[in-house]
């Protein structure tokens, strides 16, 4: 296993040195929770967690599915009851999809790899990490830690139907929770990318043979035959006439869209050009200049000369970097103010250590939307800022030159 380009860094955070918390912020607005596509519900343990607009429909689905046998299995509760409780059935089953994705979080952050946001959406979630991990032993321990916790509470749940009375709320929302942990532990085990099983096929033919891309293929083919299968599923069930077969075949349809789509993704990822051997991906970078956040902002332009600047608190913590256009609005407006009120704030997935291996900068840039990253030593003391368009244009050429070849 190659070692971990990442060690030293905080687990979840920027390396020591960056704080975005101290990071002089604009005024937010009445729509600041909202982000990424998602709304912003909670953070745990520093990790964002977002809830995506189709998760109300995951919520519909269990009242579609539940309420009916709630009205059938508890005596004497009426339409209303029945819908409140399926409410909260799926309030629960939320939380035990987050409970899943936070499985994974947890052993990457014990691998030193960074976590981005958890996100929920309709009957499922997904966990996006700072970088990809670094060998076959990681995947797998990533990859593994979700499933673990679906088993581990579907196992608790289920020793908790014995102390409810049978046919009442407890009784029901218990074995509701262990089947559906249950289910989730042994679908997301399917030897198909993207789920969890495919990503530990891919740690295993990556540890026998040596290669990722062997490994990675696995995956991809295990995802197309799944999906396959779930399409036949699908279309079995559209030979019921019930409504709610037409509803569950609804449900394995889109389930074998994801799966296929992600099956597809992955393969495009796979073909995407690498890095060029011949150019060094720091020589792309520009070195920056650091101000106190304090500095009059008509006269961190005048020092900066175009030059990127990192703006640092009182304790040399970077708080920032320099926007030059909100700068030279503000210098307009009021050329006193402190430059660290023109400040972007240093993100977590912006920062990247200084001697990441050139693999781990590009997929970076890849998966986040930030135009520039800042490079920092393994102090966190800022170092130089790498734009995101130079990094893309080197990757552009490679792609014609390994296209022409």
């Amino acid at each position: 296993m190659s070692a971990d380009p990442s060690a030293g860094r905080p687990p979840g955070g920027p390396p020591s040195g960056i704080s975005p918390r101290q990071t002089r912020r604009k005024p937010a607005g009445p729509r600041s929770l909202w982000r990424d596509g998602g709304l912003l519900i909670a953070r745990i343990g520093g990790i964002p967690i977002l809830l995506s607009p189709s998760w109300l429909l995951s919520v519909v689905i269990v009242v579609v599915f539940a309420g009916p046998v709630i009205s059938d299995v508890i005596p004497g509760t009426t339409g209303g009851a029945a819908i409140a409780i399926s409410v909260g059935l799926a309030v629960l089953l939320g939380l035990s999809v987050l409970a899943h994705e936070l499985g994974h979080c947890l052993a990457a952050r014990a691998c030193g790899i960074p976590v981005l946001r958890v996100r929920l959406y309709l009957l499922g979630g997904v966990s996006e990490l700072g970088r990809s991990p670094t060998g076959p032993g990681q995947d797998a321990a990533v990859a593994a830690a979700g499933p673990g916790v679906s088993a581990l509470l579907a196992v608790v749940a289920g020793l908790m139907v014995g102390s409810f009375p049978s046919h009442t709320i407890g009784w029901l929302i218990t074995i509701q929770i262990a089947l559906a942990n249950a289910i989730v532990a042994v679908f997301n085990l399917l030897p198909a990318l993207p789920m969890d099983g495919g990503h530990v096929l891919r740690a295993t033919v990556w540890w026998v043979s040596g290669r990722r891309r062997f490994g990675t293929v696995a995956g991809i083919v295990g995802g197309w035959l799944v999906a396959a299968g779930l399409v036949i599923w699908a279309a079995w069930l559209l030979t019921h006439s019930s409504s709610v077969a037409l509803l569950q075949a609804l449900i394995v349809a889109a389930t074998a869209v994801f799966v296929g789509f992600g099956a597809y993704a992955e393969g495009r990822e796979e073909r995407l050009p690498a890095w060029p051997d011949d150019v060094d991906i720091r020589s792309l970078a520009r070195p920056v200049l650091q101000l106190p956040a304090e500095t009059p902002v008509v006269v961190a332009l005048q020092i900066a000369e175009g030059r990127p600047v990192v703006l640092t608190g009182r304790d040399g913590i970077a708080v920032g970097l320099l926007d030059p256009t909100a700068a030279m609005g503000l210098a307009l407006q009021r050329p006193q103010a402190p430059a660290g009120d023109a400040a972007d704030p240093v993100r977590p997935e912006a920062v990247v250590l200084a001697d990441d291996t050139p693999s781990d900068i590009v997929e970076r840039v890849r998966a986040t939307g930030s135009g520039q990253f800042l490079l920092v030593d393994r102090a966190g003391r800022p170092e130089a800022v790498l734009p995101a368009a130079e990094v893309r244009r080197v990757l552009s050429v490679s792609g014609d030159r390994h296209r022409g070849s």
